[in-house]
């Protein structure tokens, strides 16, 4: 098991750096005491800080064009609130804020030609809900699954034609993604390192630009993930009292990784 250890934090220094965190398996019970609420409570609650970096979303042009969109990608800096049930289930809130860069092409059959857009947003509200439960334990491997829901109203802030800078005034940019998940993680000593599956199914819709944007030669277009599965790997380090710091990447669907941290009380 030790070198299944370090197999998976080698794996996760090795993903690329830059949708949506998915969490450590085990996290129910990883912080077994925390700072004003006893042991032996059937409930208890934690706070964190959850920072999310997309390098790739891969997402793909439908509705009114077509093609793969070249680069999205997403920085995200939340705050996290979680309820814990009986060290078995938690549930969730992320409210933070993020912003995102993308960039693509599409052609206009009729002039032969070939348009490129890119495109960079402010940090904008986001926000997220999500659950996760430990279904079956043997000794120090826990299988678990969750679930979770993300939004933001993004707002751009410049947009490019070919290099010709655009107005984006009135301009709407929303994404929203949910996603399932099934994993299995191991505790040796201070790690907690965990390995999953996930499918998403992540959404952008953008409209009202000044200038086309799509296939359609209109100022909308709409984005979705290329591969809706993925595979994610990584580890908690915790002595199991009040903090618990975590670290996934995740890969195949999206190149991303995750930095976060619990407190509990």
């Amino acid at each position: 098991m030790k070198k299944f250890a370090v197999l998976i934090a080698a794996l996760v220094a090795s993903t690329t750096l830059y949708a949506a965190p998915v969490g450590n398996t085990s996290a129910p019970e990883i912080i077994q005491e925390g700072f004003f609420i006893s042991c032996d409570s059937w409930i208890n609650f934690r706070v964190g800080y959850e920072g999310d970096f997309v390098a790739d979303g891969r997402m793909k042009q439908y509705n009114q064009g077509h093609g793969r969109v070249d680069t999205y990608e997403q920085w995200t800096n939340s705050g996290t609130v979680t309820f814990n049930i009986l060290d078995r289930i938690d549930v969730y809130g992320v409210f933070g804020s993020s912003r995102t860069e993308a960039d693509w092409r599409f052609g206009d059959i009729s002039a032969g030609t070939v348009s490129r857009i890119q495109m960079e947003t402010k940090y904008n509200f986001l926000w997220g809900a999500g659950a996760r439960a430990i279904v079956y334990e043997w000794c120090n491997t826990s299988l678990g699954f969750g679930g979770r829901y993300s939004s933001c109203n993004y707002q751009p802030i410049w947009l490019t034609t070919d290099g010709v800078l655009v107005d984006t005034s009135g301009s709407h940019f929303r994404w929203r993604e949910w996603q399932v998940n099934l994993d299995v993680s191991y505790k040796i000593d201070l790690f907690t390192p965990y390995i999953g599956v996930k499918y998403s199914n992540a959404r952008t819709r953008l409209k009202n630009f000044a200038t086309p944007i799509s296939a359609h030669l209109t100022g909308s277009n709409s984005f979705k993930n290329r591969i809706p599965v993925g595979l994610y790997v990584g580890c908690a380090l915790s002595t199991g009292q009040y903090f618990m710091l975590n670290v996934e990447g995740r890969v195949i669907d999206e190149e991303a990784v995750t930095i976060s941290g619990d407190f509990r009380f």
